[in-house]
């Protein structure tokens, strides 16, 4: 079934930590009330950023806490809903997206593999601030957002 959007980890970065696209990314979410479908890549990308984050001394540990409860209340609150992937369709349209636009711009594997998921998945919008991503999602026919 096909899902509403997903996001890759600058989009949901910027959802559970202060940083400069915070508000950007809270106000998109809030005027759209769109469904982030929440992959596992999503999920091990996320949560180590935070984690880094704290390493780094770029929030501390309660925020982090608190981070990881808010994107918990978010599964129950239905703005993030879990999303299964087929890695292995998932790893074959990745590696179809490199070899369309590799060459051209060049591509980050873990770019790939979250345009890739949004495509296998069905996703009709893409949600990142990061640049190279945002134009990756775009050649590959996602509307990218925000």
């Amino acid at each position: 079934m096909p899902v509403e959007s997903y996001a890759d980890t600058s989009f949901l970065v910027s959802l559970y930590r202060k940083d400069d696209t915070q508000d950007a990314a809270r106000n998109f979410i809030a005027r759209t009330r769109l469904v982030i479908s929440f992959s596992p890549l999503n999920r091990i990308e996320l949560r180590n950023a935070l984690r880094n984050a704290r390493s780094f001394g770029q929030i501390t540990e309660e925020d982090r806490r608190v981070a990881f409860c808010q994107i918990e209340n978010d599964f129950d609150a239905g703005l993030l809903a879990h999303l299964g992937v087929e890695w292995t369709n998932v790893i074959r349209r990745a590696d179809e997206l490199s070899e369309k636009h590799a060459a051209r711009v060049g591509q980050r594997p873990i770019d790939l593999l979250h345009v890739a998921i949004a495509l296998d998945a069905g996703a009709e919008m893409f949600l990142s601030f990061d640049n190279r991503q945002r134009r990756l999602a775009k050649a590959a026919g996602l509307k990218v957002k925000p």
